[in-house]
């Protein structure tokens, strides 16, 4: 159960980053890897300390502790003072009016969640998210910078952020992994077997659920410390994780209009396609907002090739399935990945790939899409709602 706190309280012995217990594996180390820079804040206990002394939230919950006993936290801007639905979505959208779950929120405002590092060997989108709220709590990012645009477009919405998901991950994973080559990033991500020290792969670390830990040396940052894949804990009925479930219950009881699920990967940054089961009315909004953020990125220089749009009345195919489906089911909201690059240049390009031509990202480029695609998002979500809470809306028996 989700622990709330007022804004600017602490937290007791047992919930604070002091309680963790040890990790089973001895964190990645890179020789010879670059230090970050001062803003690039991403470990466990930078993420603790920020949220416990966020003041300007007006709520602030951990929603669940991972596996090794660290806090998972959401911070809230905005008017949350409102009384827990009195129907799911799932009634709710079956009912007289859709305002039977979503209420008579005052003003309005849409409630946008933005969450970061479910694998937590991906540390650039946790970086933004840290950087953002130290944007909206002093005015000003890590690097002394302000954002006027992006701090109005979140004062125009009810805010959300959970700035590392998977923080067990997180804990044995490298700050960042810019400039190393592919091989270790995939042995850093998805972790090496004991047997053949032979790396376990994206797509072979799909082939277990949980990854079986006995047989490791290590499990990547991209599972918790149980070996599971949070992002794909999504079979219904069959939940696995603290942090999923979390998750699930943040969005279905602020009720959720809009999910930014943080990321990164081996190539340009870019928002994915919507996942494969969904409304298609929702499927087909969230295909338009990709399209826009990704001409964003385009736009700023950071993704290469120029988007291609979604055809009239297209919907994804192929897509994934995963946690944003169950976030769609649970409060009807557009749920959408966005996938920041690593820096893929020189010897970290996938040596089978012709996906990008080569780029080297600075590190301040390696987190401009958050704010990049925060601001189309949000911007698309004010010209047009993400869902209808119109009391005008009335279905007959």
């Amino acid at each position: 159960m989700a622990a709330a706190l007022a804004a600017g309280g602490s937290l007791d012995a047992a919930s604070s980053a002091g309680g963790v217990k040890p990790p089973r594996f001895k964190p990645f180390e890179i020789p010879d890897l670059e230090p970050r820079p001062d803003f690039w804040k991403s470990r466990p206990d930078e993420i603790v300390a920020l949220c416990e002394r966020a003041k300007r939230c007006s709520r602030k919950e951990v929603i669940c502790h991972t596996p090794l006993g660290y806090p998972v936290y959401a911070l809230f801007y905005g008017d949350f003072s409102d009384a827990p639905p009195q129907t799911n979505w799932s009634a709710g959208k079956a009912s007289t009016t859709y305002r039977e779950y979503y209420g008579r929120r005052q003003g309005g405002r849409p409630t946008c969640y933005f969450f970061a590092g479910d694998h937590g060997a991906e540390p650039e989108t946790v970086v933004g998210a840290m950087n953002l709220i130290q944007m909206l709590e002093t005015g000003r990012d890590f690097r002394g910078e302000s954002d006027p645009e992006l701090l109005d477009l979140v004062s125009k919405y009810r805010f959300i952020i959970t700035p590392c998901v998977n923080m067990d991950g997180r804990s044995i994973s490298p700050d960042h992994l810019r400039g190393v080559d592919w091989v270790t990033f995939r042995h850093a991500s998805q972790g090496t077997w004991a047997a053949d020290g032979s790396r376990i792969g994206w797509r072979g670390s799909k082939a277990w659920f949980p990854l079986p830990l006995d047989k490791v040396s290590y499990p990547g940052g991209y599972p918790n410390a149980d070996g599971y894949n949070i992002m794909h804990d999504a079979c219904p009925g069959d939940l696995r994780t603290a942090e999923a479930k979390a998750l699930l219950n943040v969005a279905a009881r602020w009720r959720v209009d809009a999910v930014l699920n943080g990321h990164s990967y081996e190539h340009a940054p870019t928002v994915l396609v919507p996942t494969g089961i969904d409304y298609p009315e929702k499927a087909m909004r969230g295909l338009a907002i990709r399209h826009r953020c990704n001409m964003a990125l385009h736009e700023r220089g950071l993704l290469p090739k120029r988007p291609v749009p979604p055809a009239q009345g297209e919907l994804p195919k192929g897509a994934g399935i995963n946690i944003n489906n169950l976030l769609s089911l649970a409060s009807g909201c557009i749920a959408l990945t966005l996938e920041c690059s690593v820096s893929f240049a020189g010897p970290w390009k996938h040596p089978k790939s012709t996906k990008d031509p080569e780029r080297k990202y600075t590190f301040e480029e390696l987190v401009a899409p958050v704010g990049t695609v925060l601001k189309e998002y949000l911007k698309d979500g004010l010209e047009r709602p993400f869902v209808d809470r119109g009391p005008e809306t009335v279905f007959g028996d």
